[in-house]
């Protein structure tokens, strides 16, 4: 396959730890946690800050434009353009795609993309009531009408709702959970499957940390008040003795808070270049993006959007599930990423919801999320993409395998995949 100058390559990359929200980084903002990556990573690539043209971020709970904050706060200069992506799920692989559209049409160079959360601090906001009272306390002098306007207020006006405008009851988190329990029926998937399936995620990441294998991409962080260290994902030694049992979400359900992910706080960054850029100033590149694809239906199975974009990037790319060396898909659920398997591999399925006459294949567990995943380490929500594409590259390079493929989607059916090239592989 020939190779373009213009092809978007990942040189390097870097990420904080994955730490479980309201424990280490609770008092770190997301402006706060990404300048620190960002910072370690100018620092350990010795890339020239004047060829940097543009930092482009995801994030989703932030309620403000956060990545040029993070670019001035990290040293970039303030005309360098930094852009901020809110799409869930998908915000840090929309950051990626866009660094790789903005190289393949000679706009770029060099870039930044990646994500950040602190789901710690997610935002909520308040109902008109609560806001005209809080003005009227504010702009009284009398202790007297301060105590009225109190006692003024309603039950439901402390019923803080999100920031994206949804309640507690019909929030997103609550529908993906609908979700994730519909495809353990529609499945067959047992609530003993998805147990075991998270403890192996868990023993897989466990194994990598304990291995050494994340050293070379985790930044250690020093964050306020105490400054004390932060070196390694949270969970990892903490939940040797949790047990994953616990309550079902629904009655006479499967999915409980031990087989799902939890929210957690983090960053993940990479620098892509152009390949000729690469070549100029002597970096090596790790993998090439080689195709991008979008679940390719208006309204796939809700919660399988990423098996729709893995058949489309394959199908674009003339590959079969089979030539693929590494695969990480999210798990933001033990069932649904046990209905990817079965997706994957039913002729049935294929054939009604991709079109195909054969089934996609069977996935090897020794080829999937091989460091584990976000039932083990967690899901800030945009950061999360970015470190499953950081991972990837490191463990293409380190086994030597040529394709490796990223997908991940949102509750709703929205998804995307990338397609990676370890040209370097024999």
């Amino acid at each position: 396959m020939s190779k373009n100058n213009k092809d978007a390559v990942i040189v390097d990359g870097f990420r904080t730890p994955f730490i479980k929200s309201h424990q280490n980084f609770k008092n770190m903002s997301a402006k706060q946690l990404g300048a620190w990556l960002l910072r370690e990573l100018l620092e350990r690539t010795q890339v020239p800050i004047n060829d940097i043209e543009g930092l482009i971020l995801g994030n989703s709970n932030a309620t403000e434009n956060i990545a040029p904050s993070i670019a001035l706060r990290a040293g970039l200069k303030p005309s360098t353009p930094a852009t901020t992506l809110k799409q869930m799920d998908l915000s840090s692989l929309e950051s990626i795609i866009s660094a790789v559209t903005k190289i393949k049409y000679n706009l770029a160079n060099i870039l930044i993309a990646g994500g950040v959360e602190n789901m710690s601090q997610t935002p909520v906001i308040l109902n008109s009531h609560l806001t005209k009272i809080r003005k009227e306390i504010k702009n009284t002098k009398k202790w007297k009408n301060k105590i009225k306007y109190v006692k003024s207020l309603r039950f439901s006006d402390v019923l803080f709702p999100f920031a994206d405008n949804s309640s507690f009851m019909d929030s997103t988190i609550l529908n993906q959970k609908k979700i994730a329990e519909a495809l353990s029926e529609e499945f067959y998937i047992s609530r003993e499957e998805q147990n075991e399936y998270t403890k192996m995620s868990f023993e897989k990441a466990y194994l990598a940390q304990k291995n050494g294998k994340w050293k070379e991409e985790i930044v250690p962080v020093f964050p306020s008040p105490d400054f004390e260290i932060v070196q390694k994902d949270f969970h990892l030694d903490h939940r040797l003795q949790t047990p994953y049992e616990s309550e079902p979400y629904f009655k006479h359900g499967t999915v409980t808070t031990g087989n799902s992910s939890f929210p957690a706080d983090g960053a993940a960054f990479l620098l892509i270049m152009s390949r000729e850029k690469a070549q100029s100033l002597g970096y090596r590149p790790l993998v090439s993006i080689h195709s991008v694809a979008y679940a390719d239906k208006k309204s796939p199975k809700k919660g399988l959007g990423a098996v729709y974009a893995t058949a489309k990037v394959l199908e674009n790319s003339n590959l079969n599930l089979e030539d693929v060396g590494l695969l990480e898909m999210n798990e933001d659920f033990s069932s649904q990423t046990l209905a990817y398997f079965k997706a994957f591999e039913s002729s049935l399925f294929n054939k009604e919801e991709l079109g195909r006459e054969q089934a996609l294949g069977k996935i090897k567990p020794e080829k999937y999320n091989v460091n584990g995943g976000s039932l083990a380490l967690g899901h800030p929500v945009s950061a999360t993409v970015a470190r499953m594409v950081l991972n990837l590259t490191k463990e293409m390079n380190k086994q030597n395998v040529k394709w490796g493929l990223i997908a991940t989607g949102m509750y709703e059916g929205q998804a995307g995949a990338l397609l990676l090239e370890n040209e370097g592989s024999l």
